[in-house]
């Protein structure tokens, strides 16, 4: 299992893509690709909807499962209920959670004390 915990606020999607093609570099290309994109929309995600700000923590796990990967994105967020894109086509933002959809293989939010956002990847 690795595990990254970082402050939110603006920065945080720059911090974990670069931790992300610090440790991931064993993984194949595709896998790879998709899991960073995944993380940084959820940790994206994390600042705009769950206000995480520099003084909160996202953690960001992985580990590896007898199928592929599974990620977990967790922030002191209020949590929410999964919903489909509720903007126009041609609106910029609001596809984090499309991309998710589609590319995972499954995907989940739990919530106590904090929100988690977890999602696997099949590996090819």
């Amino acid at each position: 299992m690795r595990r990254l915990r970082t402050a939110g606020g603006p920065h945080a999607p720059a911090r974990v893509r670069a931790w992300l093609q610090a440790t991931t570099d064993w993984l194949p290309d595709e896998l790879e690709c998709n899991l960073r994109l995944l993380c940084c929309e959820l940790v994206n995600n994390s600042v705009l909807h769950g206000q995480a700000d520099d003084s909160d923590t996202i953690e960001i796990e992985l580990r590896t499962t007898e199928t592929g990967l599974r990620a977990q994105v967790t922030d002191p967020g209020t949590g929410f209920a999964p919903a489909g894109r509720t903007r126009e086509l041609d609106e910029p933002g609001g596809w984090g959670l499309v991309l998710v959809e589609q590319l995972a293989a499954s995907w989940g939010v739990e919530r106590d004390d904090r929100t988690r956002v977890w999602f696997e990847l099949a590996a090819a």
